[in-house]
């Protein structure tokens, strides 16, 4: 008499519902972490772009002090200034009324083009390269740590098309804006920073209204000119910032 025996083989196939757990807690973890990664990331960027908005603020005092003259508008740089040539126009002289002679809604004049130079060539200020020209930041204008960059414009305030948007009534004085391009008119059409940024970068410096105070946010979609609201449950680069120093 032949005796059979039988062997089962448990299925391999699958996982439990255990394992699945583990899986997706592993997951959740992983783009919890992603997120919390990106936020520090921002976090940064925008705690450097501050810092950076008032060394350009505090190298301006100093070059002021120094030489009694707005850096872009004295009218003497060539001998007045140590390390100044003719490489960024530095030693072009400005009319030394005390003001840049363009808006910040426009793309930068012939002083406005000279006022990084001439801080870079008194030795309080770098980040620039006036060798590299304006078709680049960090050229003749710094790069913001957060995108983008800054030129100086100057406005009396009174009109509202030296804003870009949301200027009907604007603090006059001098203007770092941040923009998309170095060498073109900052444009609604062309932000550069989101507008959670853009608040967060106005609630640092001022007062986080877009449409109030020293720091004007523009771009479509951006802010609303009633409330100066920033629509920030939009994540895309629709903003860009209208920013007073020397104030």
């Amino acid at each position: 008499m032949t005796k059979s025996i039988h062997t089962t083989n448990r299925s391999q196939a699958g996982f439990t519902l255990v394992e699945l757990a583990v899986v997706m807690i592993i997951i959740g973890l992983l783009i919890g972490g992603v997120l919390k990664g990106q936020e520090l990331v921002n976090n940064a960027q925008i705690a450097a772009t501050v810092a950076q908005v008032k060394s350009i603020d505090a190298a301006t005092t100093t070059f002021r002090d120094m030489y009694n003259a707005m850096p872009g508008d004295m009218l003497t740089p060539g001998t007045r200034l140590p390390n100044c040539t003719t490489v960024g126009a530095c030693t072009s002289p400005g009319d030394g009324n005390g003001r840049l002679n363009s808006v910040p809604s426009a793309a930068p004049g012939t002083e406005a083009q000279r006022f990084f130079v001439h801080l870079a060539a008194a030795d309080v200020f770098s980040g620039v390269n006036p060798a590299g020209g304006n078709t680049a930041w960090g050229g003749l204008y710094p790069a913001a740590k957060i995108a983008g960059g800054f030129f100086p414009g100057y406005t009396t305030g009174a009109t509202a098309a030296d804003f870009v948007a949301n200027a009907t009534s604007a603090l006059g004085g001098h203007y770092l804006t941040l923009t998309l391009q170095p060498n073109a008119a900052p444009a609604a059409a062309n932000g550069v920073i989101s507008p959670n940024q853009a608040f967060r970068l106005d609630s640092k410096i001022d007062d986080g209204n877009g449409a109030a105070g020293g720091v004007r946010g523009y771009g479509t979609g951006c802010v609303n000119a009633t409330g100066g609201v920033y629509d920030e449950q939009s994540p895309a680069k629709i903003c860009g910032l209208h920013i007073r120093f020397q104030g």
